[in-house]
């Protein structure tokens, strides 16, 4: 085997990731010297109200920090083969499962079931920490932002996380359809993705605070008159996916209730730049 050719094609695609950074960088800067800069010395709160455009809160102003990510789609069909080996059970994740390659659909007929919506954190957790009804479940907390337990369908979301800032996007997810059964919120489905050896490319680096991602949507038209900030969180999206690996950045989400939908915002926690509309880049193999 061609140890030495094997380095250099390691070499590359890691100095591809780092150059692909870098062009953010460098977009970001420039971009932000073009946003808009009138009225910055009136203080948002009062720029917001003006418009008839309510929260709850106060924003907060510190700036948390965070990293650029990396992470392995996880093979969940050989993460099922090999729990299996492990355990010795030949049967476990049969019954009621469908695997497809990064995904697994389970139906649940274990009985678990929210009777208290203040409590579901709670339950949910109890019911994550069952390995053998979810794969990796310790590693999943609840999103109660993304969860809807009061609508026709109701459903819970979880996500990994990485020091306490959560995953927000297709890549890391629980998604777990509820029933509502006599009062009682039964879990009855759940679908699965999961991220594996998650790392830092970079150092850590402070973050534009919350206020500030904010007023960036506001300058740059984002949030309508008459509207409400429903909630606002910062989490780690997916941006890149560079030759089977994902690279993920921190994410201010900003969901926004215009009274005839909930529109999410998304601002570059590191540039400050409205990151909504920005496709995920790919780079395939060659």
């Amino acid at each position: 085997m061609d140890f030495k050719r094997i380095e250099w094609i390691f070499f590359l695609a890691f100095l591809g990731v780092n150059l692909f950074l870098f062009s953010i960088f460098q977009s970001a800067k420039n971009e932000e010297r073009n946003v808009a800069t009138s009225n910055q010395k009136i203080a948002i709160e009062q720029r917001l109200k003006a418009d008839s455009i309510s929260y709850d809160g106060d924003f907060a102003t510190d700036k948390p920090t965070g990293y650029y990510l990396s992470g392995i789609p996880t093979n969940m069909q050989k993460a099922i083969s090999d729990y299996r080996k492990a355990n010795d059970e030949s049967d476990a994740f049969s019954l009621g499962t469908t695997t497809e390659e990064y995904q697994v659909t389970r139906r649940i007929s274990d009985g678990t079931s929210i009777t208290d919506a203040t409590k579901t954190a709670a339950t949910l957790a109890k019911f994550l920490q069952q390995d053998e009804e979810v794969l990796f479940g310790e590693e999943y907390t609840y999103l109660e932002n993304l969860s809807f337990q009061d609508q026709e369908y109701p459903e819970i979301v979880a996500a990994q996380s990485f020091e306490k800032i959560p995953f927000n996007d297709s890549s890391s997810r629980l998604d777990i359809e509820l029933e509502n059964t006599d009062d009682l919120l039964k879990i009855t489905r759940y679908t699965q993705t999961h991220i594996s050896q998650i790392e830092k490319l970079r150092d850590q680096t402070a973050l534009y605070s919350e206020r500030d991602a904010i007023e960036t949507l506001y300058v740059n038209n984002r949030i309508p008159p008459k509207s409400k900030i429903a909630w606002r969180q910062l989490a780690y999206t997916l941006s890149l996916q560079f030759r089977g690996t994902n690279v993920y950045i921190p994410v201010w989400f900003v969901a926004i209730d215009t009274g005839s939908s909930l529109q999410v915002e998304k601002v570059n926690a590191i540039t400050n730049r409205v990151f909504t509309n920005t496709p995920v880049q790919k780079v395939e193999k060659n």
